[in-house]
């Protein structure tokens, strides 16, 4: 085959698309891995020739870019012959010379750029050339961002909450917005993304993390990756540490960082993947190297603050201070024994299908004059998820009954009917799953259609209570 007829995509052409379409490219490195190790583009994957065909097969509508040595490109040429769906990138040390981003360890001199970014970013924030806003949700502590470019309107929603989408759509139309991304810095634990139904509500573009392998999302973003806004550019720190997933977004002098870097604070590092090495190392060489004037956004707060600078947290940061070593801030994290989320069960399913809620239900209960409602045999069968708490178990009895005759379900918790009980249920977690017991299945129903008048989704009735268990011959507890 002439390589002539081969078709070929331009560095400058892949960096325009790589910036502003990238789920229309998938990209192919068939360097060796340790060139691919040293630097690459951001997104690009590393495969092997003997691979390529099978990668080519499964594309959908996406165009492979192949990235290789001209002294390769006629094996490769061999290998792609039967099909059209594929472009070698000339002149691939273009990539370079144009000082475009690295990821690998080129992310380093990516890095070396950001001096310039940040100081123009200051004066376009003096110039008022862009659009910015920060909103707030109450029951997660979240800050969602709007930012734009004021010529163009192309906007970029970052972190949105789906409880408040409603509200960030009246407010893009009102400025007269174009929305173009909805950005999640990391898949979140504490609240569902709103990033899916504004895709639904507008048909935007929503991205994250690579590493988290969201089979719905359309971009999947890595170190270095950059997205044009208007003739602006959000650039992407890859900053993993309070889970694996955790990207910063820099624009015009500001980051947005999620949960990596709180104000005189940081995030949890005990699930998802978390490391308090890798979170130390994300914010002391990565962040820390930006300049001081660095406004931070953080994804949270809990005390009323809303925003800080790089050179502030390096001196007062409580856990990532300049001062506190890497011994000591793990010590720090090991030491902090924090419940989880209370959303973590229904948040991290569902923004793992980009903010479509999960039906995270472990039992099926049946409707009985308006209240759903089990069989004793129904939860018998369900007592490893009591075990494993995925399901949790409130005797509405008095104390004499919970270790009297009847006694007890192993696992329940005793919250008696009244005022023990709306106190309970008006401070919990509306999306957990409960199963409400009493001696005859009476007090457990009125326990359930008040759970339900209070925004519960998931509480259920045991019919037939403590009698109908004890005739079934079910394990009991008697403290």
């Amino acid at each position: 085959m002439s390589l002539k007829k081969v078709s070929r995509i331009s560095c400058e052409q892949v960096y325009n698309i790589w910036k502003t379409e990238p789920e229309l490219l998938q990209l192919f490195d068939l360097r060796s891995k340790s060139e691919f190790d040293s630097g690459h583009i951001p997104g690009a994957s590393h495969i092997e020739v003997q691979s390529l065909r099978d990668q080519l097969m499964h594309l959908d509508q996406k165009l492979a870019v192949l990235i290789t040595h001209d002294s390769a490109e006629e094996d490769i040429i061999k290998t792609c012959e039967k099909f059209n769906n594929y472009a070698l990138m000339s002149h691939c040390h273009r990539w370079l010379e144009l000082d475009h981003p690295l990821s690998g360890d080129g992310i380093k001199r990516t890095f070396e750029r950001f001096d310039d970014l940040f100081k123009k970013g200051e004066k376009h924030k003096m110039n008022s050339d862009i659009i910015f806003h920060q909103l707030f949700e109450s029951e997660s502590s979240t800050y969602t961002y709007i930012i734009a470019d004021k010529k163009t309107k192309e906007a970029a929603i970052i972190d949105p909450v789906i409880e408040t989408v409603d509200r960030d759509v009246k407010l893009i139309e009102e400025l007269g917005l174009k929305l173009i991304y909805a950005l999640d810095t990391h898949i979140h634990a504490d609240h569902i993304t709103g990033a899916g139904e504004l895709r639904k509500k507008l048909g935007i573009k929503t991205a994250v993390s690579a590493e988290a392998e969201v089979p719905c999302v359309d971009i999947g973003l890595e170190d270095g990756q950059e997205l044009l806004l208007g003739d602006k550019t959000i650039k992407v720190i890859a900053t993993p540490g309070h889970t694996n997933t955790c990207v910063t977004y820099a624009f015009e002098g500001m980051i947005f960082t999620g949960d990596a870097l709180l104000i005189r604070g940081c995030g949890r590092t005990d699930f998802q993947q978390g490391s308090s090495e890798k979170l130390y190392h994300s914010v002391h060489e990565k962040l820390f190297k930006l300049p001081d004037e660095t406004l931070i956004y953080p994804g949270h707060d809990y005390r009323g603050h809303t925003s800080s600078t790089i050179g502030t947290e390096k001196k007062f940061n409580a856990r990532l201070s300049e001062k506190i070593s890497l011994p000591e801030f793990k010590k720090i994290m090991s030491e902090l024994k924090l419940a989880n989320p209370k959303k973590i069960h229904e948040a991290v399913p569902a923004n793992l299908a980009c903010g479509k809620p999960q039906d995270a239900r472990t039992l099926r209960p049946q409707v009985v004059d308006g209240t759903p409602e089990i069989t004793v045999e129904d939860l018998f069968s369900h007592m490893n998820d009591v075990k494993n708490k995925k399901l949790k178990l409130i005797d509405v009895r008095r104390p004499e009954e919970y270790n009297g005759e009847l006694g007890h379900v192993d696992g329940a918790e005793l919250i008696t009917l009244g005022p023990d009980l709306t106190s309970y249920l008006e401070k919990g977690d509306r999306s957990e799953e409960i199963v409400f017991i009493c001696r005859s299945g009476g007090r457990s129903g009125t326990a359930t259609v008040e759970s339900q008048n209070l925004g519960y989704k998931f509480t259920i009735n045991m019919a037939g209570g403590m009698i109908r268990w004890n005739e079934k011959k079910q394990p009991v507890v008697r403290n």
